[in-house]
């Protein structure tokens, strides 16, 4: 199953569910359709990533992920929100952003709800 990118228009977020897995060819699709889904949304946007399903990211993946995270931020990404199954989990969505060098707002939570509110309402801090 590859990813899954869809656009809340309304809230302006973009929210990415991973698959149990990543192949190559599924992340080479990913990185093309994302990137066409970030110039549409021409301005500020959140981002909610659920990766609850993947259990371990092959080294190859972070680095894809790291670098398209920098590219998100310069292009509009105000927030970032990832769902995480696990501890290790959690820890690895820490290791990409700080890969990244995000320096907006970046939490992990442990359900899609969780992780929507915040996004909704960051004054909510």
């Amino acid at each position: 199953m590859p990813f899954q990118i869809t656009v809340h228009s309304q809230d302006r977020i973009l929210e990415v569910v991973y698959p149990p897995q990543v192949t190559t060819a599924d992340l080479s699709e990913y990185l093309a359709d994302v990137k066409k889904a970030i110039t549409a949304l021409a301005g500020e946007w959140s981002a909610l990533v659920d990766q609850s399903q993947l259990r371990v990211m092959p080294s190859d993946v972070v680095t894809a992920m790291a670098s398209l995270n920098a590219y998100a931020q310069l292009h509009g990404m105000k927030r970032s929100a990832r769902v995480v199954s696990d501890a290790p989990s959690g820890l690895q969505a820490w290791r990409m952003t700080k890969r990244a060098m995000l320096n907006i707002p970046t939490r992990t939570f442990e359900t899609r709800g969780e992780a929507l509110q915040w996004l909704r309402n960051p004054d909510a801090d």
